[in-house]
């Protein structure tokens, strides 16, 4: 599966935050809210004004691999798993004028790379400004190279 910070490809998606628990899923119609698998709303697009990440971030460019080494060094010197999770961000959908906080799980311990959310933050502004953009949603992976390119124009 690609990923770039937040974002991943899902199926016929684009998820902001960890698929396999709280996230969103943008598809070309809605906005999706899920936990894991199971359905938690749909917004559709034509009424959303923002959606903000609040996730930490780092400025080490790759955060995953760090604390993946680190976790894993201390599983081993404890020999068992330590039992680290992430804890939760948030995103806050505004539609109509009426902000709703949720929590976004994040994919790994520790923040993601600030341009990473950056991008993100750019690319789903594209999105709710542009609605014609929305079909490339069901092609998550040039979304996903969108997202870098934006990224790098914020550094």
């Amino acid at each position: 599966m690609k990923r770039y910070g937040p974002l991943m490809v899902a199926p016929n998606a684009l998820a902001v935050g960890d698929p396999g628990r709280h996230h969103l899923r943008l598809t070309p119609d809605a906005v999706v809210i899920r936990d894991g698998v199971e359905n938690r709303g749909i917004v559709p697009w034509e009424g959303i004004e923002e959606i903000a990440l609040d996730v930490p971030t780092t400025r080490f460019r790759l955060p995953g691999f760090l604390s993946t080494v680190l976790l894993g060094a201390l599983a081993a010197a404890m020999l068992s798993d330590p039992g680290v999770d992430p804890d939760d961000g948030s995103a806050t959908l505004t539609v109509d004028g009426e902000s709703t906080t949720m929590p976004l799980s994040r994919h790994h311990v520790g923040g993601y790379w600030a341009p990473t959310v950056a991008g993100a933050h750019r690319l789903i502004a594209h999105l709710i400004a542009h609605p014609e953009q929305r079909a490339l949603l069901g092609h998550p992976e040039r979304l996903i190279d969108l997202a870098a390119q934006l990224a790098r124009g914020t550094r």
